[in-house]
C-alpha cells in the first residue's frame, strides 16, 4: 500500500503534483502583484524613505518569484532557492513593519486598524513559496 503512495507522488497528475503547482501559481501571481506595487509606489512620487526601500524589495522578490526554477541547472538553483528562502522571511519583517507603521498612522487621526488580512495572506504565500520550489525540484524528499 505505501509502495503505490510513493509512486504517485511523483507522477504529474497526483493530488500533490497538483497542489505544488497551484501554490507556485499563488506565488508567480504575487511576484506579479509586488513588482506592479513597486511600481506604483515608485511611479506615484512623494514617497517617504520606507516606501522607497519597500517598493525596491519587492521588486527584487517579484522578480525573483517570478524565476523559471524548474528550468535552472543545479548551480544556478541553489543560490536562487537560498535568495527565495532569505528574501521571503524578509517579506514578513517588511510586512510586519508596513503594518505597524498603518497603525501609528491611524492611531495620530483617532482612528483603529483593522484585521491585517491581505497582508497574513501574502506573508502566507509568500512563505509557501521555498519549500514549494524546494519539493518541485526534488520530489523525492516529500516520501
Amino acid at each position: 500500500m505505501q509502495a503505490s503512495q510513493e509512486s504517485t507522488t511523483d507522477c504529474p497528475g497526483s493530488a500533490t503534483h497538483k497542489g505544488l503547482t497551484y501554490a507556485r501559481l499563488a506565488g508567480r501571481a504575487l511576484g506579479a502583484a509586488l513588482l506592479m506595487w513597486a511600481l506604483w509606489l515608485l511611479l506615484r512620487g512623494h514617497t517617504s524613505w520606507f516606501e522607497s526601500i519597500q517598493a525596491v524589495y519587492y521588486l527584487v522578490f517579484g522578480l525573483l518569484l517570478n524565476l523559471p526554477f524548474q528550468r535552472l541547472n543545479e548551480r544556478l538553483w541553489t543560490p536562487a532557492c537560498i535568495a527565495l528562502t532569505a528574501l521571503a522571511a524578509g517579506f514578513v519583517f517588511i510586512m510586519i513593519v508596513s503594518v505597524m507603521f498603518a497603525y501609528m498612522a491611524l492611531a495620530e487621526q483617532g482612528k483603529k486598524l483593522g484585521v491585517p488580512g491581505l497582508e497574513g495572506s501574502l506573508i502566507f504565500i509568500a512563505l509557501l513559496q521555498p519549500p514549494v520550489v524546494l519539493f518541485r525540484r526534488k520530489p523525492d524528499l516529500l516520501n
